[in-house]
């Protein structure tokens, strides 16, 4: 894969993410600033890759979770799964920008809304991720 900007290109369905750039939440949650969107009908051919966008550090001890919520019409959001759930020990929780942290696979049921929740315990968590839908190669 070829980079832009210094982060790798991935083949983004029709330009749309999840999450773009966003800032991690200090010891909070935040849907992603992209969300939601219609990702039903794709019959699990779509997987979600979360990246650092920029460098990412979290204290030891603290966590970093994103996951993914579904709906149909007006419902309330359940969850999907976990894309990445990171506790930081002995330095783990420095992470490099464009490096990739998690893929989830879609299911063929999912519901027709999809969004990102981002969450970390950490008051101090700096840095900026990315969660992007792309296509599974068949």
């Amino acid at each position: 894969m070829y980079k832009v900007n210094g982060l790798t290109n991935y083949q983004r369905i029709h330009g749309q993410g999840l999450v773009n750039a966003q800032t991690l939440p200090q010891n909070a949650s935040a849907d992603g600033n992209e969300g939601p969107l219609q990702l039903s009908g794709t019959m699990g051919a779509v997987e979600v890759v979360v990246r650092a966008n920029t460098a990412l550090t979290i204290a030891d001890t603290k966590t970093l979770t994103v996951k993914l919520q579904h709906r149909d019409g007006a419902a309330a959001f359940a969850d999907l799964g976990t894309v990445v759930s990171l506790t930081a020990t002995g330095g783990s929780g420095v992470v490099a920008a464009d490096t990739e942290l998690g893929r989830f696979a879609l299911p063929s049921t999912v519901k027709a809304d999809v969004k990102a929740v981002i969450t970390t315990t950490d008051a101090a968590a700096t840095g900026k991720i990315d969660v992007i839908p792309i296509y599974l190669p068949r």
